[in-house]
């Protein structure tokens, strides 16, 4: 080791980096070294305290942001609201279809379905975060519903009506970008949804069979919305008026059907506050006439030639998807209230995932 010694008092070890005195240091000198590596060590301790504080509360940061973010995407109830896309892609496809489109001529058209598809996805994100801050109070003491967004206040009213306004101007926004090129009548129609959502949830909801009126229309309006986009409705023949309408008579009963469903379920909770066809007719009639329109349907679907005409493809993915959504739809009659119309949901999105299937089938 190479030392260096400098007047006898101290030597500096250059092998072991450290300084050392000599063996007549006196004992002030030794507390004096002790004291410096210990506010030494207690310097780095805290700095690593401190780094852990910060890395701690960035984690409960994010994991504070990314809860809230899922509080607002619940407000929109993002998997119910596809129903409106698929309805709308089914609309749109079948016109496409009908009018002899290539399939390239399709894929020019899809950065303006998309915009229209996103727009409608919004909207529908709308009436839903908006009916919940209508329906607060009745939330807050409903027992399956007391964990939304703003009836369990994890999101304030304020927050949550400010939600509502960018979900409407966004919805907007888009609508002009899909249509653009073409005629106004998309986004007036989408408009006209924005404000039948926003009078159903501030006071039409309460009216006798209003609400389930309303719902129904809600679940046909994206064909409407797809009949105007680009060129409107001019431009579109006898024979697609009649597919778009026949369309309308399956989704239209379908979904006010679930909605007397749901009433049944909500009938203690409305009491009071809503007049539902439950409270009229009691519950047991109120079932019986919901799953007599869901058995119209699905025999509408079966029987008549109509439906395999519009949705003939190679291979026959329509076939299929009636073929499972039937069954789901009598099972659903037989299950408890809330699983049956949750069944009833999901038969929908069977039939809506072989109607678009087949119309894309049809288009290559």
């Amino acid at each position: 080791a190479l030392s260096l010694r400098v007047g006898g008092s101290f030597s500096f070890n250059v092998q072991h980096n450290r300084v050392a005195f000599p063996h007549r240091s006196t004992v002030g000198n030794v507390n004096t070294f002790t004291l410096l590596r210990q506010r030494s060590s207690s310097s780095s301790s805290h700095d690593h305290q401190n780094y852990n504080g910060r890395h701690d509360a960035i984690i409960i940061d994010n994991i504070s942001f990314a809860q809230t973010a899922k509080s607002y995407i619940r407000m929109m109830r993002p998997v119910t609201i596809i129903q409106a896309v698929g309805a709308f892609l089914v609309g749109r496809l079948v016109i496409l279809t009908s009018a002899s489109t290539t399939s390239s001529s399709i894929m020019k058209e899809v950065p303006k379905i998309l915009a229209a598809s996103i727009s409608v996805y919004l909207s529908y994100g709308f009436g839903m975060a908006v009916n919940d801050c209508a329906d607060v109070a009745i939330d807050s003491m409903h027992e399956e519903k007391q964990h939304r967004s703003v009836a369990s206040e994890h999101i304030s009213m304020r927050n949550a009506s400010f939600f509502c306004v960018a979900l409407s101007i966004s919805s907007l926004i888009l609508s002009f970008c899909a249509s653009w090129k073409g005629s106004n009548g998309f986004p007036i129609w989408n408009m006209f949804n924005l404000t039948i959502m926003g009078m159903y949830a501030l006071g039409l909801q309460r009216i006798f069979l209003v609400k389930n009126l309303i719902c129904g229309y809600l679940a046909i309006a994206p064909l409407i919305g797809a009949s105007l986009l680009g060129g409107g409705t001019s431009i579109l023949g006898g024979d697609v008026t009649g597919k778009l309408y026949k369309l309308a008579c399956i989704g239209f009963p379908l979904q006010v059907a679930r909605e007397i469903l749901k009433d049944i379920e909500d009938v203690d909770v409305d009491e009071g506050s809503k007049k539902t066809l439950p409270h009229v007719v009691g519950k047991r009639t109120a079932k019986w006439i919901a799953y007599s329109l869901v058995a119209m349907v699905n025999g509408a679907m079966i029987v008549t030639p109509y439906f395999w005409r519009i949705f003939k493809s190679t291979p026959n993915v329509y076939a299929l998807s009636v073929s499972i959504g039937t069954p789901m739809c009598i099972w659903a009659s037989i299950l408890p209230l809330s699983k049956g119309q949750q069944m009833l949901k999901k038969s929908i999105y069977v039939l809506l995932l072989g109607m678009i299937s087949a119309l894309l089938n049809q288009a290559r």
